[in-house]
């Protein structure tokens, strides 16, 4: 007998060790437990998507909110029987963000944004509650977020994170003497948790940008103390430990610690990281007796930790009930809605109205079909034909009459008609028109002989016809007369200029070849011919050539009949003109 009670107790020794944790995490669809930052395992077959997460240390109980299950919103697991329980019917329009429980009363608390609320459940034997909770307290400004309870002294605290007014505040668990806590230089309060060793409230405080802070003060509100800030963080939900404070941040998707009396720039430590689904809720596995240890405040919630006080577990929503048909009777035995006339989908939650009409209002016939009735100008089975749309031509703008009728206001002098489609042709005349301010004339008969004035005519801004006549400028036309006559004088210029120019005569070229004999003496006249030498050819002009005598060097024989003048006619005859230059 002894040996079969201690082989049970090392197993459940065992059993117990292997399911220790430190922390509790919901993400996706699972719950993670984690201890010395390494995950031990988890739990989750059933559920879609978990989010906001409570502890229950005495009854050693877990409860979270599934945002995609059908008929409920809140559940319970039993860390010790692993079962689970639905404790809440699923509202309609609902945005549960965090819940917490008090086990001295045994009462479940969540807060609502959506119905900007406070509800509540009792879970204690023979309560009666409204399937989908009871309402505590209704807000008008405030929008609820974060939630905890002070079981030794019977408080609930919330955070209000509407931006304009952001407090944390306090009130009995029956809503009476409610105040606000902490209520200046704070601006989201994101998340929040008691620590009833050291009597103070911790937050997290989502401030705007890229910064955030770790908060504390009193339970009053008093000796606040900020006990770290930091950036690109964001945290969403806090838990606190018997040493540590540990908060789920989406910028990172990971868990950090800090110490809950931290050294002067110390920094946070990385739990552990997510990849694929993002952190949302976290508990602290904060035993009740590290909590009340010493306080005679908690006295009651001490003794609950040895007693172990039963709870209510006859909680139980049937799956196949609720709010699964929104609009619409569940088909027994299948997961199919019979919709109700007017309304169509999966749950029966999509009105065949909606966005069914473009410019009226829409109803149901009595078949349940949708119908529009029109807003003035519109027309259609849907109201999506306007009565403007193409009625007013040639840029005539359209409005709507006292009949709801299109008018056309036209645009200009050019177009008239009901919808500005006649064009308006002008005409003129020989007359005179009337002087008006849209028609000029001017008088052009000074002269005895009219068939000598030359009219001409043009259009002013509004496209009027206006006649009027040439005449002698005083100032244009002689000085265009004059500049005409300088223009005419420089042609007749340069034409002389040219013709002097081509009449000039060019430079002559010697067309007589000169033989040049080397075997001769050089200058030597014969009556036949001259001969040069080559070398005294160069920069010679006509009277310098050999062939070219004067007077005293010519022959005796020839002195009467003046050779020299005559031979120099004959060089001169025998020249050319060629037509390049020389």
């Amino acid at each position: 007998m002894c040996r079969t009670e201690c082989v049970l107790a090392l197993v459940a020794l065992s059993f117990g060790v292997a399911h220790s944790w430190d922390i509790a995490v919901t993400t996706g669809d699972q719950l993670e437990f984690y201890s010395n930052k390494t995950k031990t395992h988890n739990e989750g077959v059933r559920f879609r998507d978990l989010t906001a997460l409570a502890y229950d240390a005495v009854h050693n109980m877990l409860l979270f909110v599934d945002k995609q299950s059908d008929n409920a919103s809140i559940f319970s697991y039993n860390l010790g029987t692993k079962k689970y329980r639905s404790l809440v019917r699923r509202r309609s329009y609902e945005n549960i963000q965090d819940l917490t429980f008090d086990p001295v009363e045994g009462k479940l608390f969540w807060t609502d944004t959506n119905e900007r609320s406070i509800f509540w459940i009792s879970m204690k034997p023979g309560s009666k509650n409204n399937d989908y909770g009871n309402l505590l307290i209704k807000m008008d400004d405030e929008i609820p977020r974060a939630i905890a309870v002070d079981s030794c002294r019977g408080y609930i605290y919330w955070t209000n994170i509407n931006i304009t007014k952001p407090t944390i505040e306090r009130a009995r668990f029956d809503g009476s003497e409610r105040e606000v806590v902490v209520g200046t230089d704070i601006y989201m309060p994101i998340s929040l948790a008691i620590d009833q060793r050291t009597k103070q409230i911790i937050w997290a405080d989502d401030k705007e940008g890229i910064h955030y802070s770790i908060e504390s003060a009193d339970l009053n509100g008093k000796n606040r103390k900020t006990l770290l800030v930091g950036t690109h963080h964001q945290p969403n939900a806090l838990t606190v430990s018997k040493d540590y404070i540990y908060w789920v941040d989406w910028g990172y998707k990971s868990v950090w610690q800090l110490p809950k009396d931290p050294p002067k720039d110390t920094e946070p430590q990385e739990i552990t990281a997510f990849n694929n689904d993002l952190p949302f809720g976290i508990v602290a596995n904060y035993k009740i007796e590290d909590q009340t240890r010493g306080d005679p405040e908690c006295k009651e919630l001490s003794s609950l930790s040895q007693n172990n006080s039963v709870i209510n577990e006859t909680f139980y929503i049937p799956s196949d009930v609720g709010l699964f048909c929104v609009h619409g009777i569940k088909v027994n035995g299948k997961s199919l809605c019979n919709c109700t006339p007017g309304y169509t989908g999966e749950r029966c939650d999509i009105s065949v109205c909606q966005n069914y009409c473009f410019q009226g209002d829409c109803s149901l016939t009595s078949g349940g079909q949708p119908t529009c009735n029109c807003n003035n100008g519109y027309s259609g089975d849907r109201c999506e034909v306007n009565a403007c749309t193409g009625y007013c031509l040639n840029n005539g703008i359209c409005t709507l009459n006292e009949k709801s009728e299109p008018t056309c206001q036209c645009l200009g002098r050019d177009h008239e008609g009901a919808r500005c489609e006649t064009p308006i042709i002008y005409t003129t005349t020989t007359e005179a028109p009337p002087k008006t301010e849209t028609n000029q004339s001017c008088n052009c008969t000074t002269s005895e002989d009219q068939s000598a004035i030359a009219f001409s005519s043009k259009t002013n801004e509004n496209g009027d016809l206006i006649e009027g006549c040439s005449a002698w400028d005083p100032v244009r036309d002689p000085v265009i007369m004059v500049l005409g006559i300088l223009c005419g004088l420089l042609c007749l210029a340069c034409a002389v200029l040219i013709t002097k120019n081509l009449q000039l005569r060019r430079r002559p070229r010697i067309k007589k070849r000169i033989i040049v004999n080397k075997n001769v003496t050089p200058m030597t006249a014969r009556p036949d011919q001259c001969e040069i030498t080559i070398e005294n050819c160069c920069n010679m002009n006509i009277c310098e050539t050999p062939c070219f005598e004067p007077r005293s060097t010519i022959r005796p024989s020839l002195l009467d009949s003046k050779p020299g003048k005559e031979e120099k006619k004959n060089l001169i005859a025998n020249m050319e003109y060629p037509d390049d230059p020389y």
